[in-house]
């Protein structure tokens, strides 16, 4: 569970405190909130003890636009949100009144394990509907699942499934879809077998990656030449709501899906999404009751807010997400170790890392609210009931005071040169840091990117600036870069969701660099496998040990993410896997 400190101002007290507990974008550790915050949670705002909801059932929330809503693809946590609010897979995941995830039964009603730990046995829910009025039935699973893996697709979340017997062979084109383990029982039974137990499986194919799809329709938009990776008139939705209209770049809605099966119990009849890039534009909204709730990226008014905190406008949750900002490095052998020609070699990229001051950065660029970073998996991601990063110490903590000694890593990073066979001096280095269309936070932490490495390393830093993602991706994907920013929310409630991005041709390691060693792939497997908690703590120590220390990847911070919403919206969840805000259980009070 997530670390969260709760605020609350005196004005409509009594009602901001029936909020219930907000969850956030995607696992779970200690809590800890204001004593306001942790009174009643029950009823609120009349005086009979009664709620008083609002005429309007409308949430206002801010839009990043979608590049695609098929729920097989996804891949950032916009798409998560929307996705999550539309459609519905097995599970679905809640907080309760301290802010720890609770996951309750939602597609299906109950699953069984088989006494070897290999075959998992799903019984649906009988009254799932799709919003055309077409039961869900344990087809659209098993249609889903396969689709998932299908190796003409190459949907980056496959890896997930390759643990079900016959699916990585198949993905890998080494074997045939009858061979995979994926098997249809009857309308509303389905089962899976896994090639060797486990303890995560549960958690991930809980994902939005493993919701149902109806394959007819995506036949017939095939057939038919229509859009369906993005395309929302071609899709049905068997969630709590459906997206009603869509201006591309601009705004969504979402309106109430009243086949969805737990239709009684939501409440709110739309929502209104649109996109607003300025953090100003953003606070002016969210000021004047046009948005409802706001993640902050200007931290500048955490402060400015804490006067409408104080008299009770706005609510304001701080929380430890399960999220890390690092430096992708490009280590792909095709990139022949990026246009420097020295990011295959790892004392160059270790030099990197250490060289990162990584406590000025916190406190020039977030005020100190994030946590620095000098490991890959944050606090609150758990083994069995121990928080992994509480008990085992960070990496490259030990290094943390080098990122001041010139001489150290300058030394170091001429060792590398030397080994790559580069016959310059440092300044002869020239290193290409990229990103598009940047906002003033960009730019200035691009500007101290080049600082850092200049001073300290000797080296030349060059930014690229691309005009938008497209050409960005183009570039990134023809090896352009020596190094940018990336970050990562946790899918699931285990070190696994950090360490197998890592692993040698995962579906998301051309995002993360291409960093591959077999001894890191072994203790990865070994840890998937393992049903002995103390064991998988000591593999991933080992296998986290080798990616920092050999600057397989360069940790900057944990996220802790500010966000505020008006006093007058009750039961907003902000799930710590998953979902950024779980919307399904909202009401609007009066005010």
């Amino acid at each position: 569970m997530r670390k969260r400190k709760k605020s609350i101002g005196l004005r409509l007290l009594a009602i901001a405190l029936l909020a219930a507990m907000m969850l956030s974008m995607a696992a779970c550790s200690g809590n800890t909130q204001s004593a306001d915050s942790t009174q009643a949670a029950g009823t609120a705002g009349g005086e009979d003890g009664t709620v008083k909801l609002a005429k309007d059932q409308v949430l206002n929330l801010r839009l990043i636009d979608l590049s695609l809503i098929d729920v097989n693809d996804v891949r950032n946590a916009n798409e998560f949100l929307v996705l999550t609010a539309v459609q519905e897979g097995l599970f679905r995941t809640f907080s309760d009144e301290n802010g720890t995830d609770v996951t309750e039964y939602a597609g299906c009603t109950s699953y069984d394990v088989s006494e070897d730990g290999l075959t998992y046995t799903f019984h649906l829910r009988e009254e799932s509907m799709w919003s055309d009025g077409v039961p869900v039935t344990a087809q659209h699973y098993v249609d889903s699942w396969m689709r998932l893996i299908d190796p003409e697709l190459a949907f980056s979340y496959a890896f997930l499934a390759t643990g079900i017997q016959g699916a990585e062979a198949y993905y890998n084109g080494e074997g045939s879809a009858e061979d995979v383990a994926i098997n249809y029982i009857d309308d509303l039974t389905f089962s899976c077998t896994l090639t060797a137990p486990d303890a995560a499986f549960i958690k991930k194919v809980g994902m939005v990656c493993f919701y149902p799809v109806r394959k007819d329709l995506i036949d017939a938009a095939a057939a038919s030449g229509g859009n369906w990776t993005n395309d929302y008139t071609l899709h049905v939705y068997n969630g709590p709501f459906y997206i009603a209209d869509r201006v591309l770049e601009n705004s969504m809605t979402l309106k109430k899906n009243e086949k969805y099966w737990n239709a009684d119990n939501v409440t709110l009849t739309q929502i209104n999404m649109q996109v607003v890039d300025e953090s100003s534009t953003q606070a002016q909204l969210m000021e004047a009751q046009q948005l409802d709730v706001l993640t902050l990226t200007d931290l500048e008014y955490v402060d400015q807010w804490q006067p409408l905190v104080d008299n009770g406008t706005f609510v304001h949750v701080s929380t430890t997400a399960p999220s890390v900002t690092y430096l992708v490095v490009d280590q792909h052998v095709a990139g022949e170790g990026g246009p420097s020609g020295l990011m295959l070699n790892e004392k160059c990229r270790l030099a990197m890392s250490l060289a990162v001051d990584r406590v000025e950065y916190n406190e020039l660029f977030y005020n100190g609210l994030n946590t620095v970073a000098y490991s890959l998996i944050p606090y609150g991601i758990t083994v069995g009931d121990l928080d992994y990063r509480a008990n085992f110490e960070e990496p490259l903590a030990q290094y943390a005071d080098k990122c001041n000694d010139t001489e150290y890593l300058q030394n170091l990073f001429k060792e590398g040169m030397e080994e790559a066979g580069f016959t310059g001096e440092l300044s002869d280095v020239t290193l290409t840091v990229f990103t598009y269309s940047p906002d003033v936070l960009t730019n200035n932490i691009l500007e101290w990117y080049k600082q850092q490495y200049e001073n300290k390393l000797g080296v030349k830093v060059n930014v690229e600036i691309y005009p938008d993602v497209s050409t960005w991706k183009e570039a990134r994907d023809q090896y352009e870069y020596d190094f940018y920013t990336m970050g990562w929310n946790g899918d699931f409630n285990d070190p696994m969701t950090f360490m197998e991005l890592f692993v040698t041709d995962n579906g998301y390691a051309k995002f993360m660099g291409g960093f591959s060693d077999s001894e890191y792939d072994a203790l990865c497997k070994q840890a998937a496998s393992s049903q002995d908690d103390q064991e998988r703590l000591e593999l991933f120590t080992q296998a986290e040990q080798i990616l920092l220390e050999k600057g397989g990847v360069i940790p900057l911070y944990f996220t802790s993410e500010q966000v505020y919403y008006q006093s007058y919206v009750t039961g907003l969840s902000m799930p710590m896997f998953g979902a950024e805000l779980e919307l399904s259980r909202v009401q609007i009070l009066e005010h």
